[in-house]
């Protein structure tokens, strides 16, 4: 199956200057879901990639995250598709990891979905 990988603030949800910091922050661009269920029942595997330094700098922790994610899939699910995983990097730019995009780390375990 072919795989594709999506980013997450701005490609599947609006974006904020602020993070996306609960719930009540996220809310998905009109007809992202539908696509992504229909490239899903299309054969493709469908991953996210995602930078969250916003756990790294505090202003959400795992849980809200987790609850955002499982909205998500719970979303895309309804229309008919599935994610086969969301990875993401909790780092700030500045501590130089390997899984921070645009660096390879995340799209190399988007791979293994």
């Amino acid at each position: 199956m072919p795989l594709l990988v999506l980013d997450r603030d701005g490609v599947i949800n609006e974006d904020s200057e602020d993070y996306i910091r609960s719930l009540a922050d996220w809310h998905p661009i009109p007809g992202s879901l539908e696509a992504i269920a229909t490239l899903s029942q299309a054969g493709f595997t469908i991953a996210v990639a995602t930078n969250q330094s916003g756990l790294g700098q505090g202003y959400l922790g795992p849980d809200a995250l987790a609850a955002i994610h499982a909205r998500l899939c719970r979303q895309v699910e309804e229309e008919g598709g599935s994610i086969a995983g969301i990875f993401y990097c909790p780092h700030l730019p500045e501590d130089g990891c390997a899984c921070r995009k645009p660096a390879a780390g995340l799209l190399k375990q988007s791979a293994q979905a």
